[in-house]
């Protein structure tokens, strides 16, 4: 019989990869793009306050300028009491349209703003509504805390909220 040689096993070293100069490679992590996409989209969904508040603007107006060339003192008043509520419409949207500017350049600031303006909508809505003498609006409160939760994604989801300033 004849012998067989010895089995031999090759064995080789894995070196640890480095680059030029002894440098580790580097690693680049992607950001999310939730907070961009969040803050788009709530900045274009800014824009329905703001067509509401000019549209009560310029018809608060328009009513005001009736009452006024008729002489009637309680118009008049009606429409300038429309026109404001139009102009805090446009000061809402303007802060919304911000905040979602802030929410896509990553910023925490926009998500709070953005909280900060859905809460005074719905204390605006109820009071608007005892005001009247009826039941609070459930439907504009319903929407505005599925907004919210809309808009704290960016903070609630771990790979977007690291990247969050």
């Amino acid at each position: 019989m004849e012998e067989q040689p010895p089995e031999t096993q090759v064995i080789q070293e894995q070196h640890a990869q480095t680059q030029a100069f002894g440098q580790p490679p580097v690693v680049y992590e992607t950001k999310s793009s939730l907070p961009v996409v969040v803050g788009v989209l709530y900045a274009i969904y800014q824009l329905l306050p703001i067509l509401g508040g000019l549209a009560l603007l310029f018809g608060g107006v328009f009513l005001g300028g009736l009452g006024a060339e008729a002489g009637d003192n309680e118009v008049t008043g009606a429409g300038a009491v429309v026109a404001l509520i139009g102009l805090l419409f446009l000061i809402f949207g303007a802060v919304g349209i911000w905040a979602g500017v802030l929410m896509a350049q990553r910023k925490k600031l926009g998500v709070y703003i953005a909280w900060g303006t859905l809460g005074l909508g719905v204390v605006l809505s109820i009071v608007l509504t005892t005001m009247e003498g009826m039941a609070p609006d459930i439907f504009t409160l319903g929407c505005n805390g599925i907004c919210a939760l809309f808009v704290g994604l960016p903070l609630m989801v771990s790979s977007a909220s690291q990247h969050m300033e």
